[in-house]
């Protein structure tokens, strides 16, 4: 709340000393209230533009108990899913007189404590966070809150509050599932630390799929990485024998936890001169809209990201808007897009 020249703060009391007027009355006509004359109320508000007034959203929230703010904190928010979710969620929002905020944790419990305790001190009506790690302090911290909190992933029964659930466990499921029934045994898991929930329901729903088949699946074949591009094809290149021109840890398929990694296992597929799904079957997780166009077109899981966000703005409008009480949870299943990244090796009879 500082002029424009940063050298002085611009407050309700020195716009009403510039005006000769009232505290009372530029604060009244800041804040449209029908016993200020127009005339005055629009006098105030040429001078407070004038002087570079920036109202202090945490000051009126003590007096309103609201500041019309939302705080959304997030894994990844360069994945295409969570950015489509956070654009309609503030889209939609906005119209209703809300501002979003955004944190990204990096899949970091010492990043997501900062962001929780940032977001807090800024008093927001309300906060989706996209838990870092099951069993967390971190989650504790929003205990005072819980009547206006989204835990958004996997499933938390520490905390009495709203959910939206999405069966990771079945999507990782769904994906071995289609790999195995192609002859594809020997599959490698891409994906992001097993700390954080819902890469371990991933594999989870991977070992299940296993199991069905008779078979048990060796966590050795897991990999963890942080979701890029270049950390997937990184994973690849790390297997790789440049002298002997073939893979350390012998595979046929690559399960990935989204779509980036996936695009990553092509691109250094490319480089070893490997075809994809001739040399490796690939399945990707989150049907990034990019991945029916690439070349194969990438055979991926797709999340339901318009429900995901659907389902917050539902619970956002039903508690701050229509005032109601009652907790919400929503199950959200995510499904199997077969394209052209998955070719079966399974021996003719």
């Amino acid at each position: 709340m500082t002029s424009d020249n940063g050298q002085k703060p611009v407050t309700i009391k020195s716009i009403a000393q510039e005006l000769g007027i009232s505290f009372s009355t530029v604060s009244k006509a800041l804040n449209n209230n029908p016993a200020i004359k127009e005339s005055t109320r629009e006098l105030v508000l040429k001078k407070a533009e004038e002087m570079g007034y920036i109202p202090n959203p945490l000051a009126k929230g003590l007096k309103s108990n609201s500041t019309k703010t939302i705080a959304i904190i997030f894994n990844d928010i360069e994945n295409p899913v969570l950015t489509y979710i956070f654009k309609n969620i503030s889209i939609e929002m906005e119209k209703h007189g809300y501002t979003t905020m955004i944190f990204d944790s990096q899949f970091s419990e010492r990043q997501e404590r900062a962001n929780i305790i940032t977001a807090l001190s800024r008093q927001p009506d309300f906060i989706i966070l996209e838990p870092a790690k099951t069993a967390s302090s971190n989650i504790e911290l929003l205990s005072d809150v819980h009547k206006k909190l989204i835990l958004q992933g996997a499933r938390y029964d520490l905390i009495n509050c709203h959910h939206v659930y999405i069966d990771y466990a079945y999507g990782g499921y769904a994906a071995a599932k289609e790999m195995l029934e192609n002859g594809h045994k020997d599959c490698l898991v891409i994906t992001v630390p097993l700390s954080f929930p819902i890469s371990e329901q991933f594999v989870l729903g991977i070992e299940r799929a296993y199991k069905e088949y008779g078979l048990i699946f060796n966590r050795s074949m897991i990999k963890t990485t942080p979701a890029t591009i270049e950390n997937g094809c990184e994973v690849i290149q790390n297997l790789w024998d440049y002298d002997l021109k073939k893979f350390t840890l012998p595979f046929t398929g690559v399960l990935t936890f989204d779509d980036a990694l996936a695009h990553g296992v092509y691109k250094a597929a490319a480089q070893f001169n490997l075809s994809v799904p001739k040399d490796i079957s690939v399945i990707g997780f989150d049907d990034n809209p990019f991945s029916a166009f690439s070349m194969p077109p990438l055979s991926t899981v797709h999340l339901p990201k318009e429900r995901m966000a659907q389902s917050c703005i539902t619970i956002l409008t039903s508690v701050l808007v229509q005032q109601q009480t009652n907790m919400c949870i929503y199950s959200l299943e995510p499904y199997l897009v077969k394209r052209e990244s998955v070719q079966s090796i399974n021996l003719e009879v």
